[in-house]
Parts: C-alpha cells; sequence; structure tokens
C-alpha cells in the first residue's frame, strides 16, 4: 500500500490519506524500535496532517482523541531514530529514502537541527554521488547557511542557475510560494556572472530572457542595463529561431476597419479566420456630428466600454487562454499582454488612428471635442467651471505633440479632484500643486463605486465551481461536451444529483450546503437565489461591477455579501483592472514591461523615429478619451444615485 505523503491541505489526495492515518491510528502500538527512514519519513508526514487545524478536528473526532497521544508517541519515535543515526553519515540513508520522500528527508534534516552533525565532506559526497536536485535544498535556510560555499559552487556550475537566481527574488514574499534561499556567500559579482551565463548558454529560455529584460527595477536583485540589453538580443534572436523551421506554434492575428457608405447598421463586426475587422458606417458619422454623438461612438460604435462603463480594452485573467497561462511570463510585476488584449489593443489604436481621420475630413479635430469637453461641456451638463485643459496645436510635430500632452493628463487628474474635495477648481491653486496625481488614488464623486470579492472568502471556491470551464463538475457524457461550465449546464438543462459521478458529487453538495444550489421537489438541481449567482457571474468573468450601474435588487444583494465578507466596496474613479491598464501606458511603478511612455517623453528617454511618435500620440488620445468618459459616468452616477 502506498505510503501517507502530504503535499497541502488542498490536495485532492488528503481525504484518502486521512483514511490510512486514522486506521494507523487505531492499529497503533509503540512497543518497538522503528528503523526504517521511510516509516520515520511517513511518520514525518502524518504529522504535518495533524498539524493542520481542521484535520487535527476530523483525527479527534475519529479515533476518539487517541490521535494526541500517537502523535506524542510518533515524535519520540522519530527523536529516537535521529539520535541513533545522526553520530554517524545520517546522510547514507538518503539513498534509502523513497522517490517521493526525498524532499522531507532534507525537511526533516532541517527542523530536528540534524544538518549541525553532517561535516562538509559527507554533504558533497551525498550531492556528487546520488541523484539530488540541490535546487530542493535551497528552501531550507539552515542547511543552506551551513553548507553555503558547497551549494554557491553549484549553482555557479549551473547551466540552468539565472532560473534558480530569478525566482528566488522574484516569488520573495509570495505566500504561494516555496522560499528559495540563496547562499550568503553568492556575492554581486556571482549573480551577474550567472545571468551573463545563462544569456550566452546554448539553450536559455526565452520566459528567463523576458524575465531578466522586464526585471523590475525596485528588487533586490539589480540586473544592470547592459546585461538587460543583451538579453534583449538574445531574446529576439531566439524569438526568430523558434520559427525558422516550423518547430514553434506561430499565434497570427489581424485587425481591419472601413467606412462603407452604404452600410445600413452604424457598426459591423465580423471575423474572417485571425482577422477581426470593424465596418463602421460613413453616412452614421456624416449624419452625426455634433459633438455628443462624437463622443458616443467611443461607447457604441468602437466599444471602449461596456453597459456598466467598464473599460473592455484591459487585459482580463479569464482572456487568457490555457495555453498562454503554460509559456508565459505569469508574475505580478508583468501587465498580462496575452493575444486577446493584444487583439484589442491593436483594434482600439487602429480605431483610434481612423476616426482622428474622418474627423479630420470634416473639419473636427479630436483635440477640439476634448477641449469642448472640459470648456464647455462639464459647465452646461454639471456646473463645473474653471476647468481648464489646453491641447496641442495642428502645427506641432507628433513628438512636440506627445511631450505637451503628458501634462495635460496630470492637469485633468487634479482639477477633478480638486472639484471633488472643493465643490470648485481653484487655477491658482492648481498651479502650486508639484505633486503628481497616481491612477489608484483618483477618487469618485460617488462613496461607492466598484464592488470587488474579498480575496480568500467563498466567493472564489463558488465562482470557480460554477463558471470555470477547467472545473470537473459540470461534464456529462450524455450532453456531448455541450456546455462550458456547471451554471451553463444547470441553467439549460434540467440534472439530478444522480445524474454526476462520486468525484463530482462532492463539489455539487459544497454548492448545496452553501445555499448556492437546491434540489426541487423532483430533485432536480436549481439555484436558489439568481440574484446572487447573477452578481457573482459578472464579478467572475469582468473581476469588478459598477455598483449604480447595477438594478436595486442587485445592489440590495451586494449590501448583504459585503456585510457577510464575501464582496468589498471602494469609492474610486477607475477600476483596479482599470489603474493597470493606465499605467501599463504611462510609467514603470507597477509593471516593469510598462511602455513607460511618460517617463520616456519627461526625461528625454525618447527615440528619433517619426512613426513611433505619432503612434504614441494616439496612444495619448486614447488614455485622454477614456479618463473622459470615466469621469463623465462619474459625474451622471452622481446626478442619479441622490
Amino acid at each position: 500500500m502506498e505510503r501517507i505523503k502530504f503535499y497541502s491541505e488542498h490536495d485532492g489526495t488528503c481525504g484518502m490519506n486521512l483514511t490510512k492515518i486514522i486506521k494507523l491510528i487505531n492499529d497503533f502500538d509503540d512497543d518497538f524500535v522503528e528503523s526504517n527512514i521511510n516509516v520515520i519519513l511517513e511518520y514525518y508526514n502524518i504529522i504535518k496532517f495533524y498539524d493542520v487545524e481542521n484535520f487535527k478536528g476530523v483525527l479527534k473526532t475519529e479515533t476518539e482523541g487517541k490521535v494526541d497521544v500517537v502523535i506524542k508517541a510518533l515524535k519520540s519515535i522519530i527523536g529516537k531514530f535521529i539520535d541513533c543515526y545522526k553520530e554517524d553519515n545520517f546522510l547514507i540513508l538518503y539513498e534509502n529514502a523513497d522517490t517521493f520522500y526525498k524532499e522531507d528527508f532534507w525537511s526533516l534534516v532541517e527542523s530536528y537541527g540534524v544538518y549541525k552533525f553532517i561535516n562538509e565532506d559527507d554533504f558533497e559526497q551525498c550531492l556528487s554521488n546520488s541523484e539530488i536536485y540541490y535546487p530542493v535544498l535551497l528552501q531550507f535556510r539552515k542547511t543552506v547557511n551551513k553548507f553555503h560555499e558547497n551549494l554557491r559552487t553549484y549553482i555557479l556550475q549551473d547551466k540552468k542557475g539565472a532560473e534558480i537566481l530569478l525566482r528566488s527574488y522574484i516569488y520573495k514574499g509570495d505566500a504561494k510560494r516555496q522560499t528559495t534561499y540563496l547562499p550568503p556567500s553568492l556575492t554581486e559579482e556571482d549573480k551577474e556572472k550567472i545571468l551573463l551565463n545563462y544569456i550566452e548558454s546554448d539553450d536559455p529560455h526565452v520566459n528567463y530572457l523576458e524575465m531578466i529584460i522586464n526585471f523590475p527595477s525596485k528588487s533586490d536583485l539589480k540586473i544592470g542595463d547592459r546585461i538587460k540589453v543583451k538579453a534583449r538580443r538574445r531574446y529576439k534572436k531566439e524569438g526568430e529561431k523558434i520559427f525558422e523551421d516550423n518547430n514553434g506554434i506561430k499565434m497570427e492575428m489581424g485587425v481591419a476597419i472601413k467606412y462603407p457608405k452604404d452600410q445600413e447598421e452604424a457598426v459591423e463586426y465580423s471575423m474572417n479566420g485571425t482577422l477581426v475587422e470593424c465596418s463602421v458606417s460613413r453616412n452614421w458619422i456624416e449624419n452625426n456630428l455634433d459633438f455628443n454623438t462624437l463622443w458616443n461612438n467611443f461607447i457604441y460604435i468602437f466599444d471602449f466600454f461596456d453597459w456598466q462603463m467598464r473599460l473592455k480594452l484591459v487585459s482580463k485573467i479569464k482572456e487568457i487562454g490555457v495555453f498562454e497561462k503554460i509559456i508565459g511570463n505569469n508574475f505580478k510585476h508583468l501587465y498580462k499582454t496575452s493575444s486577446a488584449f493584444k487583439r484589442k489593443d491593436m483594434m482600439s489604436t487602429l480605431q483610434m488612428k481612423s476616426y482622428v481621420e474622418i474627423l479630420n475630413s470634416y473639419q473636427i479635430r479630436l483635440e477640439e471635442m476634448i477641449e469642448w469637453f472640459f470648456n464647455q461641456y462639464l459647465s452646461k451638463e454639471f456646473g463645473i467651471n474653471n476647468f481648464i485643459v489646453r491641447m496641442p496645436t495642428t502645427v506641432s510635430s507628433d513628438f512636440e505633440k506627445c511631450r505637451a500632452i503628458l501634462p495635460e493628463i496630470d492637469s485633468i487628474l487634479k482639477q477633478y479632484k480638486l472639484y471633488l474635495e472643493d465643490g470648485e477648481i481653484d487655477q491658482e491653486l492648481l498651479q502650486v500643486s508639484s505633486s503628481h496625481m497616481f491612477f489608484k488614488d483618483c477618487a469618485s464623486y460617488n462613496n461607492k463605486k466598484y464592488v470587488y470579492p474579498v480575496e480568500g472568502s467563498t466567493f472564489n471556491i463558488a465562482s470557480n465551481l460554477l463558471f470555470s470551464d477547467q472545473s470537473m463538475i459540470f461534464y456529462l457524457p450524455k450532453f456531448d461536451e455541450k456546455y462550458n461550465s456547471f451554471y451553463h449546464l444547470v441553467r439549460e438543462q434540467k440534472v439530478k444529483l444522480s445524474d454526476f459521478q462520486q468525484y463530482q458529487i462532492e463539489s455539487i453538495t459544497w454548492l448545496i450546503t452553501n445555499q448556492y444550489l437546491c434540489e426541487d421537489e423532483e430533485g432536480y438541481l436549481k439555484f436558489v437565489n439568481h440574484t446572487k449567482i447573477s452578481v457573482f457571474a459578472d464579478l467572475y468573468y469582468n473581476e469588478a461591477s459598477s455598483y449604480w450601474n447595477l438594478s436595486s435588487k442587485e445592489r440590495a444583494e451586494i449590501e448583504a455579501l459585503i456585510k457577510e465578507g464575501v464582496l468589498t466596496i471602494d469609492n474610486k474613479l477607475f477600476t483596479k483592472n482599470e489603474q493597470d491598464y493606465l499605467d501599463y501606458h504611462l510609467n514603470k511603478a507597477t509593471f516593469s514591461n510598462s511602455l513607460d511612455l511618460r517617463n520616456r517623453y519627461l526625461h528625454g528617454t525618447q527615440t528619433n523615429d517619426d512613426e513611433l511618435h505619432s503612434l504614441n500620440y494616439l496612444i495619448f488620445l486614447k488614455l485622454i478619451v477614456i479618463i473622459i468618459i470615466k469621469i463623465n459616468d462619474d459625474l451622471c452616477i452622481g446626478q442619479f444615485s441622490k
């Protein structure tokens, strides 16, 4: 029978292992001296189960309290075993440890202080003579500190040493990841050598090259600009090599836009293979040249925003494909530029370019529309006066326009902040303000704005079971993979608990116990609270909900869920995703793969590429359009929510 092994309290084998532990405890006899290292390591794993509070309760109940006595006995047996072997070469026992206990062996060495009795020669011999994957040892701080010189040598000689080095800093402080302890004798020069050797090695992985290029500047690991440039050049070379002989999977995509005169519909979207095409009626534009409609085109024609006025151009977790998650760099310091995001970004930029050109053909400048919004519209619709915005002129070069428009973005945010705080905009006060506005600090006119799930709440479990296409509970052979989520299945079909396999029933029972599901009089599954399910679905797919753009019934449900600690609400102008989107374009404070447009133009590190300046100016215009529509929505909500 396979031995007991603890992986994590959330692992699928926990139930099976707890059953084995209960049997072992009930049959336990401590009247012997154990001499088998694998039995010792099994006892060590049993103690790990016992240390999990939820499992401890189950074990106490099922063994009528006997577990406490047995655990004490197991600790004593382990201690006696170690006392018998620690004075000899304890590492000889490593060869006898089962494969899935190899890591536990080193954990035992660390936690019971066995490392104190191991000399460097024996440690080195163990490393060289056995098939030890030395990075496993780097999770044990005391062992690393004692044998740091040995481990330093291994990292320096390892062709993949840079991958270990980078991961140790990237995952530092991440509670979900195992901490990696680097040898204290590893110098800054060593780290630089490790990175350079990796960049120049035969087969560096493009993901790690990208990591070096975009490594966060605030990290304790300092990577110089020269190393980043070398990594960038090698990254480009490796990227070209992947597709030279059709060895890679190349994902091509395209976007197109046209303005036919004979089109009846205002806008039509179509997809031909991987090409997405936006077709906008030229007659619609020509017959609706008032500024209000021209602004609404960004919402209803170009599809920048959804019905809750959430920006649709942002990167969303649910839009990242399974393949992309496997091969991509999914680190917190990188903005997730998935293929879905890139397609939206390409389309929105093309829409901006074509729209500016179409408007120009009617002697209308987008810059003029922007000034109109702040100088006239806000005064007429909301009584907000003295909101001054001056856009670049036509005689300026694209480079000059980029330099001129940046301060206006900051000024817009500051003026709106002054209005919210004082009910008016004091231009003299604005002039003396030298602080920079962060998007995360931009407040809303409304006390309640965006709703989010509380991390660690039941929302995560329930929403993944209900809506995830990776959930195991929605597949039923008789429906031939027709549905892509459990929510979809229950909504469209009459199903009973008896229709499902045993491995699915446990999760479905959880949904019933927690009152997301129930069984009707005939035994069919149905949702208990459709409003709650609707709120959860919106948050699952969009990651934030606009409180006042929901129905009164949904708002009441949200209030109840906030009291339960399942949801939370803020008072910000932008959703968290929108904040990240804006930051990604303008600065590297949050994302090291940012376009960093603000710093490039303010600090003189831009290129002399006129086409790039033209593209960047379109991006700046797009960001101002987004900010304007968010401000307008915020003020409109303020009017109808009173």
